[in-house]
Formats: structure tokens, C-alpha cells, sequence
């Protein structure tokens, strides 16, 4: 649902037209920005897909909790309003950083704890190195490396590794109780 929200707010701040309207102004040249809107809407339209991968990766067996602590981390960086691009003053094209963080973060974890990483589109993902400011990749690379070793450090074998039953029973909301306290 929440990632359901964020990719309709995404499509919607982040279309095509809008994109390259904030690249024009920040262009110097006066260049045709149109390609680059495009690979960028696609960037960051996939984005909430990257975080149901990290919600999934934190559920498995093994190093679900590891996961789940680096992907606490991102999320974090994802709504904080004073990170390195300001999205308030950038609008999407602030929401780069963060986006790049995060699909760095699924390749650090998928790397530590195998299986297929389907990333961004490669194009897109270079478009973005290229475009954040000179350091900030290298600086996010490191960020995410680094938030995956102490994720897994702090949590090697910290659960059984055991799923939870198919047939457990789910808590209910006590919609009666809450009633009769009103």
C-alpha cells in the first residue's frame, strides 16, 4: 500500500515533463534534455519496486533481520528532508540521491547474500552518476558497502533462520473494545 502511494506521488512529481523542465533550468549549455527526463522518470518511477525487493529480502530466513536494519537505513535517508539534494528546492531531481542510495543498497545486499539483482536500467543508472555532483556516487558506493557489512555484522545469526508457520494466526483488531472505550 505505502509503496503503492509513493509510486502514484512519484508519477506525479516525477513525469517526464516536470523532469526536464527542472533540467533545463539547470542546464548551461541550452542542450536537449528530453532523453535524459525520460531515462530519469524511468529511474525513479522503478523505485518503489527496489523497496518492495528490500521489504522481501527482509523477510527471508537467514539475514532477514540484517536487511531489514539497512533498509531502516535508506528509508530514513529517503525521508529526510536535509540530505545531500534538497528536494524541496530541486522537486524529483532531489529524490536522486535517494534513489541511487537505494538501489546501491539492494546490489550491496543482494551481493552479501546472493541471488539475481534486476536493477535499474543501466543506461538510467549511469545517467545518474554522471548527473549528481562530482564525489556523491563514490560517497553513496561506500555509504551503502559499509551500511551492509555492520547490517550483517551486527545481525549474523541473529535469528534461527526459521520462516514462521503458513498457519499462524494473525492478530486481530479489537474494533469492539475500542468502541466501548469511547
Amino acid at each position: 500500500m505505502l509503496s503503492d502511494l509513493l509510486a502514484r506521488e512519484l508519477s506525479r512529481q516525477a513525469g517526464t515533463e516536470r523532469l526536464g523542465a527542472a533540467l533545463d533550468a539547470a542546464a548551461t549549455d541550452g542542450g536537449d534534455v528530453r532523453q535524459l527526463a525520460e531515462l530519469l522518470h524511468g529511474y525513479l518511477e522503478s523505485l518503489p519496486a527496489a523497496i518492495d525487493v528490500l521489504v522481501a529480502m527482509s523477510k527471508e530466513p537467514g539475514h532477514g533481520r540484517g536487511v531489514a536494519f539497512a533498509t531502516g537505513q535508506v528509508l530514513l535517508y529517503l525521508f529526510d528532508e536535509d540530505d545531500l539534494l534538497d528536494d524541496r528546492e530541486l522537486g524529483a531531481l532531489g529524490l536522486l540521491d535517494d534513489a541511487y542510495l537505494i538501489y546501491e543498497c539492494v546490489a550491496a545486499l543482494r551481493a552479501s547474500v546472493g541471488g539475481a539483482h534486476a536493477g535499474p536500467d543501466e543506461r538510467a543508472h549511469a545517467a545518474v552518476r554522471a548527473l549528481l555532483p562530482a564525489g556523491v556516487p563514490e560517497a553513496l558506493d561506500r555509504t551503502c558497502e559499509d551500511l551492509v557489512r555492520v547490517a550483517m555484522t551486527l545481525y549474523a545469526g541473529g535469528g534461527n533462520g526459521a520462516a514462521a508457520p503458513q498457519d499462524a494466526q494473525r492478530p486481530a483488531l479489537r474494533v469492539d473494545e475500542a468502541l466501548a472505550g469511547l
